[in-house]
């Protein structure tokens, strides 16, 4: 069966344990064989290995392993968690194989390996990320995400019948704070929206603008998103590669807590999930100092743009 979230300690696998794996966690204590991690995705598993077989079981084409005493950041990350799924899995079952490892946990430890997807270090790190993809690309999927994330503020808006940001007013004398930005945005989108509205339909009577300017948005058009995809590109200009690659590692990352969120009831995922989400805004904020906010980024290039054309008029 394929772990798509569960966290699961187990005493004894056959083959292909965690095969297409996409989330969640599994720690088996036991024997396992061929297949291991053969086209899993995500999450993370975890192999009680004291004879050092795992690595002749693995799927190499799907992940790759080290131990919890490699020196390496994931052997890191990943010490408490196992040690935490091993107290949990002894105080639900009493074990009688996970006592004997908590009480050995000394030596234990450097005899239990982790396991991790290639396809999830290659989507959310952004070493790897830097690797595989060129700057342009780069910039391009920030554009798109920094584009869509202010559309949205607009559509959700309109889609529920309420005022943008539920009618937020800016207080006297306000500058530079983030309600501030996402005001200022709002507002650019918009004003895109009624100047593709007007090169389209000319003459055309207010109304029919209005409901033109409410489509655009609605439906996401793809003059209105290359528009602001302009103010986007502009955003980002000034970003080294590996800042650019810090920034999709920061938004890849913000959409998998999302994702989280929105499947989990209980905050019950694997620890190990918890400790990569740590680890890696750790690491992006290392190579950005103060990660800015898309509405901050959006408004530093789209504000200005907006005043030369106010002033045009």
């Amino acid at each position: 069966m394929r772990n798509s979230g569960a966290t699961a300690v187990v005493e004894g696998v056959g083959d292909f344990c965690a095969e297409y794996m996409t989330n969640g966690a599994v720690l088996n204590l036991g024997g396992f064989s061929k297949g291991y991690g053969n086209g899993m995705s995500g999450g993370f598993a975890y192999q009680y290995d004291p004879e050092g077989q795992l690595k002749d079981a693995i799927s190499h084409d799907s992940v790759f392993m080290g131990t919890l005493t490699d020196g390496s950041p994931e052997g890191a990350i990943h010490r408490d968690a196992v040690h935490q799924l091993l107290n949990w899995h002894f105080e639900a079952t009493g074990s009688a194989k996970a006592g004997a490892l908590l009480e050995s946990w000394d030596e234990a430890q450097h005899q239990i390996a982790w396991v991790m997807p290639k396809a999830l270090l290659q989507y959310q790190d952004q070493d790897a990320i830097l690797a595989a993809r060129a700057r342009k690309e780069l910039v391009d999927e920030l554009a798109t995400a920094l584009s869509m994330h202010q559309i949205m503020e607009l559509k959700r808006a309109y889609k529920k019948g309420r005022p943008v940001l539920h009618g937020t007013m800016p207080a006297y004398g306000e500058m530079d704070t983030e309600g501030m930005f996402r005001l200022l945005n709002a507002y650019t989108v918009l004003e895109m929206a009624q100047v593709v509205a007007d090169k389209r339909l000319g003459a055309a009577p207010q109304p029919a603008k209005d409901k033109a300017v409410k489509n655009l948005i609605l439906t996401e058009d793809f003059a209105l998103m290359t528009a602001l995809a302009k103010h986007a590109r502009q955003a980002v200009a000034d970003y080294s590669d590996q800042e650019l690659a810090a920034l999709v590692a920061h938004k890849r990352l913000s959409d998998f807590k999302q994702a989280l969120s929105m499947r989990n009831i209980l905050s019950m995922d694997s620890p190990g999930t918890y400790a990569w989400i740590l680890h890696q805004s750790a690491k992006n904020r290392a190579a950005l100092g103060e990660i800015p906010s898309f509405d901050e980024l959006f408004s530093q290039t789209a504000l200005p743009d907006l005043l030369a054309r106010s002033a045009a008029e």
